[in-house]
């Protein structure tokens, strides 16, 4: 963290967003690109060798055409309070969660494709998640849908076509 709290090496705040490309390579800080409060939308991001984060998105209404995240030590891409529409999504090596949803955050997608997680895709504390194809491979848990933070309900999710393959638990539900 800097002096203002700011946990991205690259970091939008409170911005208004049209942006071609944005590479982020060997980060050393907790989120490789970090975008807070801010709307608008980026035709490509391309993230490899995180430590932490790969994308981190917090409070905002941002539309992504393409989103590539490789070898993030923690998620590839995580997504909290706010709108998301995302193309297309290509995840590999991502140490914890492909893509976490949370904290009310809604997103929509048409096309993800993840190898290599903990957890593919995690819908948590009222969030929703839809997308028209999912194919997900490599990974302990598919999809995961749960409550975390008591002062929330559970996740949903909502995919027309989905692929999952060479996994422990293809989908798990918090009850």
């Amino acid at each position: 963290k800097n002096f203002s709290g700011l946990t991205g090496c690259l970091t939008f705040v409170d911005s208004k967003l049209d942006i071609s490309k944005i590479y982020v390579n060997n980060s050393k800080c907790e989120d490789a690109l970090n975008i807070i409060r801010s709307e608008g939308k980026i035709n490509e991001i391309k993230i490899s060798n995180s430590i932490s984060d790969g994308l981190d998105i917090d409070f905002s209404k941002i539309f992504i055409k393409n989103l590539y995240s490789k070898n993030s030590k923690n998620d590839c891409a995580d997504f909290s309070y706010g709108n998301y529409k995302i193309n297309k999504v290509v995840l590999e090596n991502c140490g914890d969660k492909g893509i976490s949803i949370g904290e009310g955050s809604n997103i929509n997608s048409n096309l993800i494709n993840i190898n290599q997680s903990n957890i593919g895709i995690a819908a948590k504390d009222s969030s929703e998640f839809f997308s028209n194809n999912v194919k997900i491979n490599n990974s302990k848990i598919c999809l995961s849908a749960y409550n975390k933070k008591q002062e929330f309900g559970g996740g949903y999710m909502n995919i027309e076509n989905f692929k999952c393959e060479n996994y422990q638990e293809a989908i798990k539900v918090d009850t």
